[in-house]
């Protein structure tokens, strides 16, 4: 992080809530804000639950597997059910080459998910058994990216390592994350909770992106909040991820100067208009 943007985030933040100017005070929220917040969670409501919108289809799945249930295909999937004996995969050298470009700490994405019951499945096949197999864990946000939305995702990260997004909170405003890429990894941590303790700051999430089968046209996302955190959960992850896209991939030019003034002239940043910004989901 450059001395110029660490400067800028720890001198003008105050408690990390709220706005620069008192344009939307932590105390209240202002009828724009409001509006956004029902719009995010009208949003959120109608995130489709994934075991019921395809049902049919990994049932389907889970009978090609020898399943007898849906339930019974996510444990199968599991790393635990593996048998003892090694499996083979001809694409096990490249998922190992592709996991490597993780820090050791990290799991693995055969520590997650057998890749050797992947092998020979379309990149929208493994897309629909990676979503199923995350529904409903508690914790865990999960995507499929196609590959090259993930490359332009990558590519402007290099250039732009930094960001800070706006999360809606009911009863206090707007609460400002500012997010990290760390190569294959982008951490999210409280705005408030990185002026006080700058680098020691815990992520309240950590989303990894998989490359190993990019190859297929995919790019797996998991996402792991802190269990410690009790102030935010499942759907603040997913608003957070949804804004990191619009302003890294598809949010247009408006956005994309915003993301680049806070990377390369920071002092002319400016956190009304990020809110104004963030509402046009």
């Amino acid at each position: 992080m450059s001395g110029a943007i660490r400067r800028h985030i720890l001198g003008s933040v105050g408690a990390g809530l709220g706005s620069i100017g008192s344009k939307r005070a932590a105390s209240h929220v202002s009828p724009l804000t409001m509006s956004w917040l029902l719009g995010a969670a009208k949003q959120m409501s109608h995130v489709p639950n994934y075991e019921e919108k395809y049902r049919a289809k990994l049932q389907q799945r889970a009978r090609e597997q020898g399943c007898g249930s849906v339930a019974d295909l996510k444990k199968n999937l599991s790393p635990g059910s593996r048998p003892k004996a090694p499996v083979e995969s001809n694409t096990s050298g490249k998922q190992k080459k592709a996991s490597s470009n993780l820090p050791p700490t990290v799991k693995k994405l055969d520590d997650i998910l057998r890749l050797d019951l992947l092998a020979g499945r379309t990149g929208a096949e493994v897309g629909e058994l990676w979503t199923a197999y995350h529904a409903g864990k508690p914790g865990v946000v999960s995507a499929v990216i196609p590959a090259e939305t993930y490359q332009r995702l990558l590519e402007t990260a290099r250039k732009n390592p930094l960001f800070v997004l706006p999360l809606p909170r009911a009863d206090q405003g707007v609460e400002f994350f500012l997010l990290q890429f760390d190569y294959h990894q982008v951490h999210f941590t409280s705005l408030a909770e990185y002026k006080l303790h700058t680098v020691q700051a815990r992520p309240v999430m950590t989303l990894t992106h998989y490359t190993d089968l990019m190859d297929r046209g995919i790019v797996l996302m998991r996402g792991e909040l802190d269990p410690e955190n009790r102030t935010f959960d499942v759907e603040n992850a997913q608003l957070l991820a949804l804004l990191m896209q619009l302003f890294y991939v598809s949010g247009g030019p408006e956005k994309r100067a915003l993301l680049e003034t806070f990377n390369h002239r920071p002092a002319e940043f400016d956190y009304a208009q990020l809110i104004d910004a963030a509402q046009t989901l």
